[in-house]
Parts: structure tokens; sequence; C-alpha cells
């Protein structure tokens, strides 16, 4: 087995993202911002000889993924293990009627992660992220044993991922002690002799005047 190396992407933005709409395994569309982002990042990323691409199955992602390798010939395969949380009842609803509704539960899971049960909201909890999302790993690892691997998923899955499951980092504290990750933001991981390290986390230098805020 050699080295692999993974290029972890967030998917660009959505109507919900600028909406203030929980997503999760809901979906709306990417924004004409988003669709620039996904492009942009297959800019930055062009020079690099993929061996495989894997995305999570929600449109948005599937979306952002063909706007990454454009024309490359390339085939994409859908990882139900590289969803974005589920936040259940919660999903398409706006943050700020949440927090009126559900406060409590809703400042539980973003400031208590590893006691956040998801009881009320009947989504996941970060333990159940953490498990699917690192067997997603272990199954593409299994698949391609060495070159460099585009991933495609979500926010708040991507951050557990690879600050948690596989850097086996306290869940407790990740939220304050990671980066948030941007919309088509790029961390890249290695993988070799059985250790992950992280080269970059959240670059979105190549986003610079393509979005806002950047």
């Amino acid at each position: 087995m050699g080295k692999r190396t993974f290029y972890f992407v967030r998917h660009g933005k959505t109507e919900w993202n600028l909406a203030r709409r929980m997503q999760g395994w809901g979906d709306s569309p990417l924004i004409e911002e988003g669709i620039n982002g996904a492009i942009a990042t297959g800019e930055a990323l062009s020079d690099i000889d993929f061996t495989a691409v894997y995305s999570s199955p929600s449109k948005r992602t599937v979306d952002t993924t063909g706007y990454i390798i454009g024309d490359r010939n390339i085939d994409v395969t859908t990882l139900d293990g590289l969803r974005e949380m589920s936040f259940g009842i919660w999903e398409g609803e706006r943050f700020v009627d949440i927090t009126a509704n559900y406060g409590e539960e809703y400042a539980m899971m973003l400031d208590n992660p590893e006691y956040y049960k998801a009881e009320v909201s009947q989504g996941e909890t970060y333990h159940q992220v953490k498990e699917r999302t690192k067997l997603a790993i272990e199954q593409i690892l299994e698949e391609q044993s060495e070159g460099n691997i585009l991933v495609v998923s979500h926010g708040m899955a991507l951050r557990v991922l690879i600050f948690v499951a596989l850097q086996e980092a306290d869940l407790q504290t990740h939220r304050t002690e990671t980066p948030h990750l941007l919309n088509t933001g790029i961390t890249v991981v290695e993988y070799e002799d059985g250790e992950f390290r992280v080269l970059k986390a959240n670059d979105i230098s190549h986003l610079e005047g393509i979005v806002e805020g950047v």
C-alpha cells in the first residue's frame, strides 16, 4: 500500500446556506457563488492527477463535484457515509427559529458535542457521524491503494471526520479548536504508514475575488 493524499472539499454555497436554513440530509441548489467557487476549486486543483473521486450523494455535493472535475474523464463514486450530519425535524428551518423553538437542545449541539443526544431533533449525534464517516474513509482506503483522492462532502461531517475521527482528537472541544470549513475550501490530508496528517486546512486562497467575504 502506498501513500494516499486526500483532497477534502466542502460543497459550494447553496440557497439554504444563503437563507441561513439548516440543511443536513435535506438539500437545496447551488447559487451562482457556489458554482463559481466550485469552478475555481477545480482550477486550483487542475494540476492534481486524481486516481479516484468520491462524493456524498446529496445533489449539492454531486453538482459541486461535477464543476470541480470539469471535463476530466473520471468516475465519481457516491458514498452514503459522506452525507452531512442529519438534523432531523430541523432541516429546512431557519437557524433563528430553531434557536427560538428548540434553544436548549440546539445549544447542546453547538456547545456540548460529546453529550448531544439529538432527542428532540431526531437527527444524528456527533458520535454517529464520526463512526460512519470513518467507515467511509476506511472503505476508500481499501479501494484505493495509492494516489490522490478527491472527496466532496459537507461542513460538519468533514469537520468531525478530519479533526476527530482521523486525528483521534477530542470530540467535545473540536468545534472550538478546529477551523470552520467554508464552502469550497480545500483541506489536504496525507495517509501513510497507518497515520493521517493534515497538510493544509480550509484553504480558500483560490476563492479570493470570487466568493463574498474572501
